[in-house]
């Protein structure tokens, strides 16, 4: 009796705050041509759903480093449908932009078939190179491309993004920008006005440690809407990935300010990781 006990005591405490499941994605990078799938962990909402669906994009460093479970589980419990795309698990293993964005858009249109979900409620927050997704899917160019139809994200979170190169890109000159590789030079000349929040490290080695980086980015937005929707807000003293549990540093190659070279530095603050979670969220409930 004892040892059944003990059993049921252990299997209580390893179930998952809310239930979550390994799901495929459909995807396709040449217009519905082909059509491939992606692995994603898909959550339920704990309590009184929200009928709202929230996509998350990890960074480069991989879906391995397990950086997205902490937000999936945190907006399950605010009631969202959370959906984690596996897009590669280690940095060797990235695919071409075309790619990337069209997983971005088979997640989009995953959630939207969901019982339980309000198409016209998902949203999408992505870190680094998930935030260069998320701000992309503010485009015109974006939804074309990948036959999106009617369907549109509601809200779109992106957490340290590099700005210095969204600016080159809404300029019109993302050449020689890696994320951007493959894309048309016009690809964020036409945007949509969906609201867009940026969380801007205060000091982001890929910026040189600028934080007026990002303001500058939607000062370069060329439609009106769309950067009157768009909001910047800084953290000051906090270094890009601040998110990632532990602290690191590693070189960049033409990837800083500039397309120049430097030493990223990576500061773990769990200050900033609640504070990231309560912005998100104060910003998807807004109405």
């Amino acid at each position: 009796m004892k040892n059944l006990i003990f059993c049921c005591f252990v299997l209580l405490s390893v179930i998952p705050a809310s239930a979550q499941s390994l799901v495929k994605v459909d995807y396709s990078v040449d217009k519905g041509t082909t059509i491939k799938q992606l692995d994603a962990v898909l959550r339920s909402p704990e309590g009184e759903p929200n009928k709202q669906g929230l996509l998350i994009l990890h960074h480069g460093g991989g879906f391995s480093f397990n950086t997205t479970q902490q937000y999936g589980e945190y907006f399950a419990k605010q009631g969202f449908v959370t959906l984690e795309l596996k897009m590669f698990n280690e940095p060797k293993d990235t695919p071409e932009p075309t790619a990337l964005h069209a997983y971005a858009m088979g997640g989009l249109k995953y959630l939207s078939k969901l019982p339980g979900v309000d198409p016209k409620k998902i949203s999408a927050m992505g870190m680094s190179l998930g935030a260069f997704l998320t701000v992309d899917s503010a485009s015109t160019w974006f939804y074309d491309q990948y036959q999106a139809g009617d369907l549109r994200f509601h809200k779109l979170a992106a957490l340290y993004p590099v700005c210095w190169s969204m600016t080159e890109a809404a300029k019109g000159q993302p050449q020689g920008i890696r994320p951007f590789a493959g894309l048309p030079s016009s690809f964020l000349q036409k945007w949509e006005g969906i609201p867009l929040l940026i969380l801007a490290a205060g000091k982001d080695s890929y910026d040189s440690q600028d934080s007026t980086a990002c303001g500058n980015f939607v000062q370069n937005i060329n439609d009106p809407k769309q950067a009157q929707v768009t909001k910047v807000e800084v953290f000051e003293n906090t270094t890009h990935g601040w998110d990632h549990g532990k602290n690191y540093s590693f070189p960049v190659r033409g990837g800083c300010t500039g397309r120049t070279n430097c030493t990223n530095v990576t500061v773990y603050n769990p200050t900033a990781v609640d504070k990231g979670k309560q912005s998100v969220l104060s910003f998807l409930k807004m109405q």
